[in-house]
């Protein structure tokens, strides 16, 4: 899906010149896209975050799986102290593997750097690279090719309201936005759980959403189709946490034990934050005909 082929960006097209008119602002924010073909939902206007619901791991109410404000933590025993000296040795332990050969759990620097601001980091946000998650693990390429698709299943959609509802607008360029509710990744063959021991460690099931600049430009010749140039973010959110019952998939370690001391204030759960773009240009009818480039050139 990716390809380093694309014009310049701003381009309308596989590589046409830039038409001299100007696109025509359109739309409303707020107005709901009608569409039954995508995961997302989507609506006209700026990116607008969704509501998303992260749980608080060992902190959780246990009244209410809906409560989103953390329990009380408890004060510390020795013992705790103990157990948080053994995870930072453990922690200094996997730095120093990374990289040779043969050893075990040789390649999870990403994963190292999650649990190091879970101890370290006391509960602030964290930005991480989505683009080192699609370079790097085959389930963040078909998570980035699959939302793209839908992103740009909704931009068709819209445009073909906007043109059922005043007719001219498919005879003269048009730009509009669109953004989208969020995507469950880790739980369905289009949006899967990281394959990698290093993004299973540091981001595991998360969420996506996407938002999108569109301009459509009429059919050179007549009989033709429009075409699409869409510059896409995709922005990602993950709270890092331990869960009850749960354990790492690697290691069979249980949740609990690091569940511990976020129940003392030992370690500190946190929203992990990230985003890509993609310029995305194609033919109306073909978004699997579609070139990406990352914006800005990389």
């Amino acid at each position: 899906f990716e390809s380093a082929t694309a014009g310049r960006r701003g381009t309308p097209a596989l590589g046409s010149p830039t038409p001299a008119a100007t696109p025509l602002p359109v739309g409303t924010a707020g107005t709901q896209v009608v569409t039954t073909d995508t995961v997302a939902t989507y609506q006209a206007g700026p990116p607008q975050r969704p509501d998303i619901h992260h749980d608080n791991g060992f902190l959780q109410n246990p009244n209410d799986p809906n409560d989103r404000t953390p329990i009380a933590t408890q004060s510390p025993g020795v013992g705790d102290y103990a157990a948080r000296a053994e995870w930072e040795g453990r922690l200094a332990a996997g730095r120093a593997i990374q990289g040779v050969p043969g050893v075990p759990h040789n390649n999870i620097p990403d994963g190292l750097d999650t649990y190091d601001h879970f101890l370290h980091g006391n509960g602030a946000d964290r930005h991480f690279s989505y683009e080192r998650f699609v370079s790097t693990d085959p389930a963040g390429q078909a998570v980035l090719t699959n939302s793209t698709r839908d992103t740009q299943q909704g931009a068709e959609a819209y445009y073909n309201q906007l043109v059922a509802n005043d007719p001219s607008l498919a005879n003269r360029p048009v730009t509009f936005q669109i953004t989208g509710s969020q995507i469950p990744v880790g739980s369905s063959e289009q949006f899967p759980y990281p394959e990698t021991e290093n993004w299973q460690k540091a981001i595991g099931g998360h969420n996506v959403w996407n938002s999108a600049t569109v301009t459509v430009y009429p059919p050179e010749q007549p009989g033709g189709q429009p075409r699409f140039s869409m510059d896409m973010t995709l922005h990602a959110e993950d709270r890092y946490n331990f869960n009850p019952g749960q354990h790492d998939i690697a290691t069979g370690a249980p949740d609990a034990a690091n569940g511990r001391l976020e129940r003392t204030g030992l370690g500190h759960q946190y929203t992990n934050y990230g985003t890509l773009q993609r310029q995305v240009t194609w033919t109306q009818g073909s978004p699997e005909n579609a070139v990406s480039r990352p914006i800005g050139g990389r």
